[in-house]
């Protein structure tokens, strides 16, 4: 069995507009807001941040097409929007970003004010892109601490709770079979160093959460069965928590924890191999996941973020149309209302990040096609 991995979407920034919003099929009248979009250039924004409740980051990478060859190359790239410096999102300077032909796939922000981002692996030589945010700047590194043999690697998620603790996950290949290896890394303040989860040869790892040195989560795919795989860090060792198991495949692309009972992962479901996707919300209370029914209809999740009063926001969906749902306790799902503007241009959505009750959404517009989808426009949606 195989995953894809995340995809990233082309993005970029320009001016803004207000749209109209609509939700999808099945859940609750939409969670209150109008939401603004700023279209981008040639930006894919992988990931969104919000280092403080003023200033929120975008970032990505400068997707560039050579015109004779058709090789797709990328350069790093950061927006920030600062509303008291007027809320309009500016490009952040990179020093070094054009060495790098990689992606920004991640980001993690701090309680001190530090941030780290990963990327992908340059030359075989250079190691893969991360960036330490420090002093009011990014700084950027090779972190060369990858299993022997690693080619063709790229960091998906990042999430520390320090400038000194930090954890990143991902993938790479074999250089010799070109088999698939799970890359885990951890951050000691001064150097990566390589980890291996026991057992993990033939998973796929996509999203970590760093609670506290002593409780970080790491959720993906098991290839060998098909099934999504969640394992949790104590300090000590690692170990595989179960989770529901379904009569195809299942995965899972996010997990947030709130309290060591309280934590959250989502992704995607199917009974048949001919299925579409099915949206998936997982809840830890402590002791085991339980799945929490989603609106009827929902597609594929991608992104989630945690929200005040115990709430949530997801995000994700599939060529039909884009997911918004929010949840807490009392009111269970809603719809988030995420615009359409354009039938002709579908929304896609793949990140979410919240502060206080207004949420960023990174996003793009698309052209459906019998040849597949293809990229329009990118989106940064406000709220």
């Amino acid at each position: 069995m195989s995953f894809p991995r995340r995809t990233a979407q082309v993005l970029a920034v320009a001016g803004a507009a207000t749209l109209a919003v609509s939700g999808p099929a099945g859940a609750a009248a939409a969670d209150s807001g109008t939401w603004s979009e700023t279209s981008t250039g040639s930006v894919s924004v992988m990931s969104v941040a919000q280092p403080t409740p003023a200033v929120t980051w975008a970032a990505g990478a400068n997707v560039v097409t050579d015109p004779d060859s058709g090789v797709i190359g990328f350069t790093p790239t950061v927006y920030e929007r600062d509303l008291a410096k007027g809320g309009t999102w500016r490009q952040l300077p990179l020093s070094g970003a054009g060495a790098w032909n990689s992606r920004i796939n991640d980001i993690a922000t701090n309680p001190d004010g530090s941030a780290f981002f990963v990327g992908d692996q340059g030359t075989d030589a250079q190691g893969v892109l991360v960036g330490r945010y420090a002093a009011g700047s990014w700084r950027l590194t090779a972190d060369t601490a990858l299993p022997a043999g690693t080619v063709d690697a790229g960091l998906l998620s990042v999430s520390s709770v320090s400038a000194r603790d930090a954890w990143a996950v991902g993938e790479g290949y074999d250089g010799d079979t070109f088999a698939q290896v799970p890359v885990v890394q951890h951050w000691d303040g001064r150097q990566w160093r390589s980890v291996q989860i026991p057992g993990s040869g033939n998973w796929g790892l996509y999203q970590v959460d760093e609670v506290a040195p002593d409780d970080v989560w790491v959720v993906g795919a098991d290839y060998d069965t098909g099934q999504s795989l969640v394992v949790h860090w104590d300090g000590q060792q690692w170990k595989r928590t179960k989770t529901p198991a379904f009569p195809d495949s299942s995965v899972l692309f996010d997990i947030a924890a709130r309290t060591p009972s309280d934590v959250w992962a989502v992704g995607w479901s199917r009974d048949t191999d001919k299925q579409r996707p099915a949206g998936l919300a997982l809840h830890w209370d402590g002791t085991a996941w339980t799945e929490v029914p989603l609106p009827a209809g929902t597609f594929a999740l991608q992104a989630l973020t945690l929200r005040p009063h115990g709430g949530l926001a997801v995000v994700g969906g599939n060529d039909d149309a884009a997911v918004g749902l929010s949840w807490t306790p009392a009111a269970g799902w809603q719809s988030l209302g995420l615009p359409e503007s354009d039938p002709q241009l579908a929304l896609g959505v793949s990140s979410v990040t919240s502060s206080g009750s207004h949420l960023t959404v990174g996003g793009w517009h698309y052209v459906s096609s019998d040849d597949g989808d293809s990229f329009s426009s990118g989106a940064i949606l406000t709220r």
